[in-house]
């Protein structure tokens, strides 16, 4: 949890796992609250109605966390769901406060977090208005709890309004001012992490990330390999058409690396790096040789011309060593691959 929760600061995936941990949380909370009540009082219907809402939160709850642990965060499933929860949040509350008190429900403050929640997708317009759909709501609520209007009916009644108006309008500057400031520092970390052309990692990141895994003692392949003859398609087609084979390429190699399973990075010039989270040579072997074969049967266009590209590739397991050890070897195999006639993969002979 403690790990979550600094996440969140940085991750909006990671704060929604909050908010739905949060529901979880909370509907025991209301089971409770609700039982404590019900025996003091007990009505079939209300029961009924409870039990209706607590079965058909468990299911949608349940669904949301599936597509929020399983499903990739651009699909439109994830962004259904995770954008979907603010409103389950108010459809849920509007019955269980009702169920357990009205205005004097125990549950009646989860409506200033709700704010915030929606705040988070729809900034300060979404405070203002999920304000005014709860400041609706407790009206509703109120006058029907309330008998008769007196100024000492009126005064807590106007305070909790301006409370919820105050909450919607506070949480959504502050919710936009961090948005923007994280914004803003994404785009300067991708600035320095990412390469201009191909959108890859660059060559900082690529250091970074070859250190960090080896001092965390993971298993992993080093791959080295580098656009065959490169220079003769610039001077043939162009500098502007050799950078549309580097950008096709770097599509075609990310595409075919599994999420989490391996990073691919532009070392430089027409080289990339690849780092395979993995100990089983065959499996990396399977993919770098799709890789090699994709790119090899893939043609690129000159105006009406056309014509193909090859790769060559340097294969390692790491062993523990140095971080420039264990490039420089693989550097060697994959010189020992254009050495040996190019579009070929070389491994160590080791691992």
């Amino acid at each position: 949890m403690k790990r979550l929760i600094k996440d969140s600061y940085e991750s909006d995936h990671s704060l929604e796992i909050l908010f739905s941990s949060l529901r979880w949380f909370f509907l025991i909370v209301s089971a409770v609250v609700f039982t404590i009540q019900y025996i003091d009082n007990p009505n079939t219907l209300r029961l009924t109605i409870f039990v209706a809402l607590i079965v058909f939160g468990i299911i949608y709850m349940g669904i949301s966390d599936f597509y929020l642990h399983k499903s990739p965060q651009d699909s439109v499933m994830y962004r259904t769901m995770t954008k979907g929860g603010p409103f389950f949040d108010f459809i849920a509350y509007s019955a269980l406060v009702p169920l357990t008190g009205g205005i004097d429900s125990p549950l009646f403050p989860l409506a200033y977090l709700i704010i915030l929640h929606v705040s988070v997708y729809w900034k300060l317009a979404g405070g203002f208005i999920s304000a005014f759909l709860f400041t609706l709501l407790y009206t509703v609520i109120y006058f029907t709890q309330v008998q008769g209007v007196t100024l000492n009916i009126l005064i807590p009644y106007s305070t909790q309004i301006v409370f919820f108006l105050l909450m919607g309008f506070l949480g959504g500057i502050i919710v936009s001012r961090e948005r923007k400031q994280h914004s803003e520092r994404n785009l300067l970390e991708v600035a320095a992490n990412r390469d201009y052309l191909t959108g890859l990692l660059n060559h900082r990141s690529f250091q970074e990330h070859l250190r960090t895994d080896l001092e965390s003692g993971k298993d992993f392949y080093l791959v080295l390999s580098d656009i065959d003859k490169f220079k003769y398609i610039n001077d043939r087609y162009g500098h502007v058409t050799g950078d549309k084979v580097l950008c096709q390429i770097s599509g075609m190699i990310s595409s075919i690396i599994p999420q989490n399973q391996g990073n691919c990075f532009r070392y430089g010039g027409e080289e990339f790096a690849i780092i395979f989270y993995s100990i089983d040579r065959e499996k990396v072997d399977k993919m770098l040789v799709e890789i090699k074969d994709t790119i090899a049967n893939h043609l690129f266009y000159y105006g009406e011309e056309s014509f193909s590209v090859t790769m060559s590739f340097g294969s390692c397991r790491q062993k523990g060593e140095k971080s420039d050890q264990l490039v420089e070897k693989v550097d060697k195999l994959l010189y020992e691959a254009k050495d040996k006639g190019r579009n070929q993969i070389v491994y160590s002979n080791v691992g």
